[in-house]
């Protein structure tokens, strides 16, 4: 049982790193492009690089490059900028977690989340790559609900998949 605490305070964690980052430049000056207000990062968070080595401390790949994506950061006189916004109250707590698959690399988890005033149910599949190396999530569902880890537009499947015509063998030009 003391493992499943030492995880629950790991993705406590780990929900939290997003809104640090959206959060930090609160009292920054702010910049107008096009009609929308952005305001550049502190120092420790300056260039895309150290934001995606705070939050590889607890994501995997994927999920840290979402995360940096739905920022929607942009170089606004010299300095990465975020837009200035209100974040709304995203679920971050976690309620009650349990196992649904333990090996010693890779941990499966079931959680309910809390906050904003909703219960979210998430899976998170957790992977270390070596004995001594730290676990980090690679894998979240419940990802299209929430605005930190929505993929992007690209990777989305489509609605209806399209349907391919056949067509006649090609003549060959000589």
């Amino acid at each position: 049982m003391d493992q499943l605490r030492l995880f629950r305070n790991f993705i406590e964690q780990a929900e939290q790193v997003w809104t640090k980052v959206a959060h930090s430049p609160r009292g920054k000056p702010v910049y107008t492009v096009n009609g929308v207000d952005y305001t550049p990062l502190p120092p420790q968070y300056n260039t895309k690089r150290k934001i995606s080595r705070f939050f590889r401390r607890y994501w995997g790949r994927n999920l840290a490059q979402a995360m940096i994506r739905n920022l929607q950061l942009r170089l606004v006189k010299g300095k990465w900028c975020i837009p200035y916004r209100v974040i709304p109250p995203l679920p971050m707590k976690v309620h009650s977690l349990r196992w649904k698959r333990n090996t010693p690399n890779q941990k499966l988890l079931a959680a309910i989340l809390i906050g904003g005033n909703k219960k979210v149910p998430v899976d998170y599949r957790l992977v270390r790559s070596g004995a001594t190396a730290s676990f980090q999530i690679v894998k979240r569902s419940g990802r299209e609900r929430d605005l930190r880890y929505r993929p992007s537009k690209a990777a989305r499947p489509k609605a209806k998949p399209s349907v391919k015509t056949r067509q006649g063998p090609r003549k060959r030009r000589r």
